[in-house]
């Protein structure tokens, strides 16, 4: 650490990305990137004419893949937010939602990035141990009075906990957002999507990382009441509006419409597993 960088960030221990050596020598599980390319369209839809528009800022709004998220899962496109991987989603979640009088609570073994994010921006978290089978206890987040971020499927675990649970937690917090991390559901488990049209305070988070085979794109994205979306396109507005490339939107359009591949490909990495 710099002299020159703000004392209220000397004691943050950063994230550590999982290494990626370069040379292809491996077979490489350490970020659970998915073993198939993407769908033949998403390859397709990244052509030269379309790099040689580069010279050319995204559509900041992301229209076109919100309108076709928001068919593929059924709600509308003021129900969609995108930003660069969930990764970005996850802190603006943070940024948003909590501060110094609003903690979060998440599970003690989960994904890394939460406790960071509770660090960098000075929350209060209550990191909650797994039952003794590993698997997340619903009753400890209900009527707990913070933003809950639960990973379902869990990871590294990968177990789930069930749509009721949630609907659990939901109903006990109904002054907190509740964010459910479905990076991992295509490969196991039920969307709790469907939810948000109960609760106003439920924040589906999912990736283009995983399932769809677009971890180099860097692509997620968020479903949610209006209310919560509108609150989170101020904090993307207010810090990096073009966070999502022009290819990226292409591919990301072109994914959803091969949906019917990924799907097939992720019940290939399940029975594989």
């Amino acid at each position: 650490m710099s002299r020159f960088m703000s004392p209220r960030f000397a004691g943050l221990e950063a994230y550590t990305p999982g290494e990626q050596p370069q040379d292809q020598q491996y077979v490489k599980l350490n970020t659970n990137e998915s073993p198939y390319p993407p769908s033949p369209a998403v390859v397709a839809a990244i052509s030269a004419e379309e790099v040689s528009r580069l010279n050319l800022y995204p559509d900041p709004t992301g229209r076109v893949l919100k309108e076709k998220l928001a068919a593929l899962y059924g709600v509308k496109a003021e129900n969609i937010f995108l930003s660069n991987g969930s990764d970005d989603i996850l802190n603006f979640a943070f940024m948003a939602f909590c501060d110094s009088e609003r903690g979060a609570a998440f599970p003690e073994i989960s994904y890394g990035f939460y406790p960071v994010y509770a660090d960098l921006y000075h929350v209060d978290c209550v990191k909650i141990p797994l039952k003794e089978d590993f698997g997340v206890d619903y009753r400890d987040y209900c009527n707990i009075d913070r933003m809950v971020v639960i990973a379902n499927p869990n990871a590294p675990t990968g177990m789930e906990i069930s749509l009721a649970e949630i609907e659990e937690i939901l109903k006990t917090n109904p002054n907190r957002i509740v964010l459910i991390d479905e990076a991992y559901i295509d490969f196991g488990g039920t969307s709790c999507v469907d939810l948000i049209r109960k609760y106003d305070n439920l924040l589906v988070v999912q990736t283009y990382s995983k399932s769809r085979s677009m971890a180099g794109a860097r692509l997620g994205f968020a479903i949610a009441d209006a209310g919560i979306i509108a609150d989170l396109e101020k904090i993307k507005y207010s810090t990096n509006p073009y966070n999502i490339n022009r290819l990226t939107l292409l591919a990301g359009e072109a994914a959803v419409e091969s949906n019917a591949y990924y799907v097939e490909n992720a019940k290939k990495i399940a029975a594989t597993r």
